[in-house]
């Protein structure tokens, strides 16, 4: 089973060049990734690619 830091680190890996994401996006996005709870963000541009519908915008 891979943590929370190996998951951000494939994500950062995959989505850096595509979609300018950084390695503490990443680490917030593993959390909300393993425990499946909803992400509110106004950084949808981010998030989505990782967490497709669990990011969601505040308003």
């Amino acid at each position: 089973m891979s943590t929370d830091f190996e998951w951000a680190i494939r994500q950062a890996l995959a989505l850096r060049l595509s979609h300018n994401v950084d390695m503490m996006d990443c680490l917030i996005a593993a959390s909300a990734h393993r425990l499946a709870l909803p992400l509110f963000t106004r950084n949808l541009k981010h998030f989505q690619p990782m967490l497709g519908r669990l990011a969601h915008k505040p308003y």
